[in-house]
C-alpha cells in the first residue's frame, strides 16, 4: 500500500514538472513572439525613416526645421515647407514606433512619459498634420489626447 501511494506521488509531481515546464516554455515563446514583432515594427520604422532622412542629408534647413518652436510654417518657403513636412512625417514614424513598443512592454515608463510630450507637441502641430491615417491602435490613442487643432 505504501508503494502504491509513493508511486502515485511520484507520477503526480512528475505532472506538476511537466505542466510547470510547459507552462514556461509557452510564456517563452510568447516574449520571443512579441520581439520579433517589436523587431518587425522597428525595422519598418527604419525603411520609412531611411527614405525620408536620405532626401535631406547635408541639409542644415532640416536640422533648423526639426523642432517646431524655432519657425513659422506660413513664412517658410516653398522648398522648407516641404522639409519640414518631411521632418514632421518623420518624427510621426518614430512616435508611433515608440507608442507599439510601449504597448508591447518595451519601453519603460519613464521614457514613456517623456515621450507623450512628443508626441503631443507632434499631433498639435497643426500646419504638418498630416490626412493619412495612422494605425488603429495608434489612432485611437491620438484620439485621446487635447487636439488643439479642433476648430
Amino acid at each position: 500500500m505504501k508503494r502504491e501511494v509513493m508511486h502515485d506521488l511520484i507520477q503526480f509531481l512528475g505532472m506538476i514538472g511537466i505542466i510547470g515546464s510547459l507552462i514556461f516554455v509557452g510564456l517563452q515563446l510568447q516574449q520571443t513572439q512579441q520581439i520579433a514583432i517589436a523587431g518587425q515594427v522597428q525595422a519598418r520604422a527604419e525603411m520609412f525613416v531611411s527614405r525620408i532622412m536620405s532626401g535631406l542629408e547635408d541639409n542644415l534647413d532640416a536640422n533648423r526645421l526639426f523642432y517646431y518652436r524655432n519657425f513659422n510654417y506660413e513664412k517658410l518657403d516653398e522648398e522648407e515647407k516641404l522639409i519640414a513636412r518631411e521632418m514632421h512625417n518623420w518624427i510621426g514614424i518614430m512616435v508611433e514606433n515608440n507608442y507599439a513598443q510601449y504597448q508591447m512592454g518595451l519601453l519603460t515608463d519613464d521614457y514613456w512619459e517623456q515621450q507623450e510630450n512628443r508626441i503631443l507637441d507632434w499631433w498639435n502641430r497643426c500646419d504638418l498634420r498630416s490626412s493619412t491615417p495612422q494605425v488603429p491602435s495608434f489612432q485611437t490613442y491620438l484620439d485621446s489626447l487635447p487636439d488643439e487643432c479642433v476648430e
